[in-house]
């Protein structure tokens, strides 16, 4: 199966976990990254009012990928603008699977990854699985493991 990681990372943390899939899997990876870098305040405001951001030029056309892996922090519960701008931007999708993981400082609601999966569920992809690591996964190396165990929901 050819996957596609589409990648938000603001503080590294991100990237980390989305690295280690794409050593276990051999998936292509593509960053994400807001053309304007502003505050980190104005960032969870435009986050929590689901407002999108303009991205520089990344991996939107999914036509050569079986299955994407959409990744990114979690802000004021939900997804940051320029994850929302980048699921506006996706082309054929349609019929193609999906998961998500999501990054977040402790435990929360889960809005960010259920907005993923709604966005693309909708456009006709099939949902794999998801994934929700914390600060604590991370610096226990827990995360790791949790890849390993997300990554076979995509092996053929």
């Amino acid at each position: 199966m050819k996957i596609l990681i589409a990648c938000y990372s603001y503080t590294g943390n991100t990237l980390k976990v989305a690295e280690e899939f794409q050593k276990i899997t051999d998936a292509d990876l593509t960053r994400i990254d807001p053309v304007k870098n502003g505050f980190y305040l104005l960032k969870i405001w435009g986050a929590l009012r689901e407002h999108r951001a303009e991205i520089n030029p990344c991996q939107t056309d999914i036509m050569d990928y079986d299955s994407l892996v959409v990744c990114c922090p979690v802000w004021a519960g939900k997804t940051p603008a320029g994850i929302n701008q980048y699921l506006d931007d996706l082309k054929n999708i349609k019929g193609r699977k999906f998961g998500v993981f999501v990054t977040m400082k402790g435990s929360g609601n889960q809005k960010a990854a259920q907005q993923i999966r709604e966005n693309l569920t909708e456009g006709g992809m099939e949902f794999l699985g998801q994934m929700i690591v914390t600060e604590a996964d991370l610096k226990s190396g827990k995360y790791k493991e949790m890849v390993e165990f997300f990554a076979k929901k995509f092996q053929d």
